[in-house]
This record gives structure tokens, sequence and C-alpha cells, in this order.
């Protein structure tokens, strides 16, 4: 087991008193803004434990990029539930955006906020910020989208494997002609999951069309495009991978419109596997995730951070999905 990292470690790096350091990490005024911000980050880069004991904050505050998702209000609320009123929760929303998640980041007071949960937007790719907040004594933790090279713990779904049942089984349905609705593509999910279907058709000796396959921000407009898009192509698909039950609604409505029976014709599932997908006509063939065990999981760790308990910045908790067969993706005549 590795040693401790004491404030006698954080002085002799800095080389600093050891007073020095106890008084940056207590906030003492007699410090200057400099050595605080010194003394902060290499506390966190050497993994020093206990630099929040001092603090007053009351608040953990999540970070998501989308509010209108039942994966992300399932696990907020259980979240929520699980740290009962240990702390206020306080919700921020990035809208999908990495210049508004910087912005409410950058706006984050360690005299406020205990602990950030985080799951990143769809165009992050430098996670410095996360960082800048971490040195000012904001632990952070990450969950769904994440930057993998950033050291915080993460608590993932297995896309991967989400991505590999849904085209397998309809594969193993009979379908052949798969079109694949993904967002944007600098995403890691979106990175494993088109990964994924390209490795089960390759394994099944399908050749991968690249007209299959359209990136897009998904917004109510941007579905009806890529949908009416598929329809139309020559030769038309004959299964969606859609992104989430309104998508997939969208689709069998669409679908409709142009008189294509589903799944007869054409397939549609759904990475979501939301409350209403069994109500839907067809049903919504989709992939349950674990979320009130994700919510619990991340709860019960964000309190243990808060308490000052030691932790490993490395870790990684992946939670596999169901893959839940209905009606739109039944076996392929």
């Amino acid at each position: 087991m590795s040693k401790k990292v004491t404030i006698y470690d954080i002085a002799e790096k800095l080389k600093v008193s050891p007073s020095t350091v106890s008084r940056a990490l207590a906030g003492n005024s007699l410090i200057s803004a400099e050595t605080k911000t010194k003394v902060m980050a290499a506390a966190v880069g050497m993994g020093y434990t206990d630099i929040r004991a001092v603090s007053n904050a009351h608040t953990i505050a999540v970070i998501v990029p989308e509010i209108d998702n039942f994966f992300y209000s399932k696990v907020l609320s259980t979240i929520q539930y699980t740290i009962k009123n240990k702390y206020l929760f306080s919700i921020f929303c990035s809208f999908n955006s990495s210049r508004i998640e910087r912005e409410i980041v950058s706006k984050l007071n360690p005299d406020q906020i205990k602990c950030l949960i985080i799951s990143q937007s769809m165009d992050t790719e430098d996670s410095s910020h996360l960082s800048d907040v971490e040195k000012k004594g904001i632990p952070v933790i990450l969950f769904n989208r994440v930057n993998y090279n950033y050291a915080s713990p993460k608590f993932l779904i297995d896309n991967y494997m989400d991505s590999f049942m849904l085209t397998n089984h309809l594969v193993s349905s009979g379908y052949r002609r798969i079109a694949f609705a993904a967002k944007h593509y600098n995403c890691p999910i979106y990175k494993e999951r088109v990964q994924a279907y390209k490795d089960v058709l390759n394994k099944n000796n399908i050749a991968f069309n690249p007209d299959y396959l359209i990136y897009s921000e998904h917004t109510l407009e941007d579905t009806y495009e890529v949908i009416t898009r598929f329809i139309h192509m020559r030769p038309r698909p004959d299964a969606l991978i859609l992104p989430n039950f309104v998508s997939a609604l969208q689709a069998t409505s669409i679908a409709k419109i142009y008189n294509i029976s589903i799944p007869g014709e054409m397939a549609v599932v759904s990475f979501d596997e939301d409350p209403e997908s069994k109500y839907s006509t067809p049903t919504i063939t989709g992939i349950g995730r674990p979320c009130t065990e994700i919510g619990i999981e991340i709860g019960k760790f964000a309190l243990s951070v808060c308490d000052n308990q030691p932790y490993d910045r490395n870790a990684i908790k992946i939670f596999p999905s169901n893959l839940i067969i209905r009606g739109s993706s039944l076996s392929h005549p």
C-alpha cells in the first residue's frame, strides 16, 4: 500500500514550511493567494486527501449535458435520494456545450461547493478546467461522458457492449442493411458505439456502408432530417440504430407517413430504455441501464469524498446494461 501523503511531503516538494502548507490548506488570510494555489495544486497532484477538512461548504454540485433525458433524470434523482439531507444538491446543465461547461465550472466557489459530479458535454476535449477547480479544493467525480485521460474517479456505462448487443441482435434477427445515427464524432461514447457497430458487421461479413452512418446533434429537427435521409436511400436500410427513445418514436411516426411497416420492412432500436418504450406502437427495443444502481454508487462515493475519506483518483466503476427486445425489431422474414 502506498504511503499516505502528509503536509510534510507537500512542504518538502514546495520548499516551504509545514505550517505554511497547513495554513494555506486552511485558507488562512495570512497566506497569499499565489501560495494557496500552489499548495492546493500540489496537494491534489500528490493525492493528499484531507484538503477539504476545514471547509464549511454544504453543496454537492452536478453538471449534466442534458436535462430532458431519462437516464440523467433517474441517476440524478437517485443521487439526491442517496445523499438525503446531508448536503444541498445543485444541478447545472451545459446543454452539450464545452463553453458553457467551462463557464459553470469556473464559477464554482470552494466555500460553497463540497464536491463536483460531472458528465461532460459531447464536444469537450480539454479537461483543464476540471484541474483548475480541483486546485481550488473541489474534488471531481466523472460519470457517463468522461475524458478517459483525466485522472479522476469514473462511473461508466459499457458503451461498447451496449452497441455490440444492439447491432448483434439486429444481425441475428436477419437484418443486414443496418444504419446508425450517431451524435458528435468526438464524443467518447459514440466512438465506442460506432466501433462496436463496425466490429459486429465485420464479424458477420457485412460490408460497412459509410452512407449508413450519419453524425448529427440530434435535435428534433436534426433527427427528422436524418431519418428521412435514411428512408430515401437506395437501397434503403432495413434497420435503424437510434440514440434515444424520442428519436425512435420519431422514426416510427415518419415510417408510417411513407407506409413503411416496422419491423416488417425496417427495424428500429434505441440506446435508451425509456419507461414509455413499452407503451408505444410498436414497442421499442432498447438498452436497459441500471440507473438506480449507478445513482446509489455515485451518491455513496460522493459522501465518502465529502467526508475526506481516502480514494483512488484512477478508480473506475463500469456498469453493465441489458438488451430489452420488443416489437420494433422482431425477426426479419
